[in-house]
């Protein structure tokens, strides 16, 4: 099974705790960082807007800074203890939110994001970053409800924010996706080595529009910071997805050129000491950031027929990112269709290594096992899948597959097709696998009657083979009869005529 996209990847949740920075209200005796004679400083965020702040709220919000990246548990306390201090901080919220996320516990976080827009609803990252884990959830529709509030041509507070435009970008390709495997049943598109069935025309008018839309809003990105690598990588994934496969490749080859553009640019800066060490790591692109465009890039070569320059694509991708899980199901997909079925174990086995919970790298695992003839093994998995995840049924597809194709045990894989036929959840989940299900019975039956008409034909052969045997004996035996004397028992010579007188 190859994948097409980065779906558990690309969304920028700019997580990045210099978004927010403390500085001093500019005072009119002099430099430094003054405060006012009320004891308050000010805050400014990346929009430039400002909000007056207690002194002792600020020095509170400056410790849990600095504690943020060793200590992000007692950061989280620090800016608690800024917002106690000061009850409209809308920035310590937004940085508690920060850190929830970073931490996994996104209800936290979603609760400090809630908090910060209800005071600062002019906060665009509040919006972006909530909107990330919503999306994660698969909650679309809040999570679109959001990122609209930021980058609505007419009502948004920051229509050509980068983070929120890219966010939408990937959610309406994210939906285009989904439309078009609902389309197929949960039957995955098929493979073919000569790439005449990895490309075709979208029909799905529904589709289409919401990759159109993915489109317009990854631009509107990309108009934003034209060397964002993320946003080369979702235009390619989405004009791929469109089959616009020549556009596709220009975007990624883009990529590569913007990338060492970028870095070059950063390393004439640090050169010209505009810029720290430090700085210069931070900011570079790595060749992490390069995997799922070459990722795009092997699916584009296989669409267009080129499956080796493909492999060697998403082996680039595997070598750029150890950890792309996408492009290592993409290597192993290619082993499986040309029977190597040992390399396709391993790198199963090694995408589980990194997500022990993927249930269909250990479906696939399960393939390759069967391709291995370890039946045992593979039968197993399918049933440790049943058993542990009911709303999967594609292993439950597999394990009768198992029967009828390997066991060659037809009768009772005939009757699992039924049952699983009559699943609610194989109807819901893969309607296009009980639609094969249901054809598979009909086949079974067919060869079932074939066989019984077969064997009634090799039956009556039989009985009129016998029939002719049994004629021609006594046929034998009549004439023996007519030519004088008793036919000689079977198995003795006939007695020698008298002579003659």
């Amino acid at each position: 099974m190859l994948k097409r996209t980065m779906l558990r990847g690309g969304f920028i949740a700019a997580i990045c705790l210099s978004v927010i920075s403390v500085m001093g209200c500019a005072s009119g005796s002099g430099g430094g960082s003054a405060r006012s004679a009320t004891g308050s400083s000010k805050i400014i965020d990346a929009s430039g807007k400002r909000a007056v702040v207690k002194e002792s709220a600020i020095v509170k919000f400056e410790e849990a800074t600095k504690l943020a990246k060793s200590n992000p548990t007692a950061a989280i306390e620090a800016f608690n203890a800024a917002a106690n201090e000061e009850d409209n901080f809308a920035e310590a919220y937004y940085n508690i939110g920060l850190l929830q996320q970073q931490l996994g516990n996104f209800k936290d976080a979603r609760d400090a994001y809630e908090k910060a827009i209800s005071i600062r609803p002019d906060m665009p990252n509040s919006y972006t970053n909530e909107a990330k884990m919503l999306i994660d959830e698969g909650k679309y529709d809040e999570a679109e409800s959001l990122l609209l509030k930021v980058a609505d041509d007419k009502t948004g507070i920051a229509p050509f924010n980068v983070e929120a435009n890219l966010n939408l970008g990937m959610l309406y390709r994210r939906k285009g996706e989904e439309i078009l495997e609902k389309e197929r049943g949960g039957v995955e598109p098929k493979f073919s080595m000569e790439g005449a069935e990895n490309k075709g025309e979208i029909k799905n008018k529904e589709a289409y529009d919401m990759f159109a839309k993915s489109v317009v809003y990854v631009r509107r990105a990309l108009a934003g910071d034209s060397n964002n690598i993320y946003c080369y990588e979702n235009l390619s994934a989405v004009y791929y997805l469109m089959n616009s496969l020549e556009v596709a490749r220009l975007v990624c080859e883009q990529a590569t050129i913007k990338y060492s553009e970028y870095n070059e640019e950063l390393k004439k800066q640090l050169a010209a000491g505009r810029i720290t060490q430090e700085e210069l790591e931070r900011k570079s692109y790595t060749p992490k950031d390069l995997s799922a465009i070459y990722n795009t890039s092997g699916l584009i070569y296989l669409a267009e027929g080129e499956v080796s320059m493909g492999n060697a694509e998403f082996k680039k991708a595997v070598e750029a990112d150890p950890t792309n899980i996408q492009a290592m199901l993409n290597v192993a997909g290619i082993a499986v269709n040309v029977q190597d079925y040992r390399l396709a174990y391993d790198l199963y086995n090694k995408v589980l290594a990194l997500e022990p919970n993927n249930v269909e790298a250990y479906l696939s695992k399960a393939v390759a096992a069967r391709g291995l003839n370890n039946l045992d093994e593979a039968e197993k998995i399918y049933r440790e899948i049943i058993k542990d995840h009911p709303d999967y049924p594609q292993a439950q597809f597999n394990l009768i597959v198992l029967y009828q194709e390997y066991y060659l045990k037809i009768d009772e894989a005939r009757q699992m097709w039924v049952d699983f036929t009559n699943d609610a959840t194989a109807n819901k989940v893969i309607p296009g696998r009980v639609q094969e299900a249901k054809d598979r019975i009909k086949q079974i039956d067919e060869m079932k009657e074939a066989q019984k008409k077969a064997d009634a034909e090799a039956a009556l052969i039989q009985k009129k083979m016998e029939e002719m045997e049994r004629m021609q004996k006594e046929l034998e035996a009549q004439e023996a009869a007519e030519g004088g004397g008793a036919a000689a028992p079977e198995g003795q010579d006939a007695p020698a005529p008298a002579p003659a007188e």
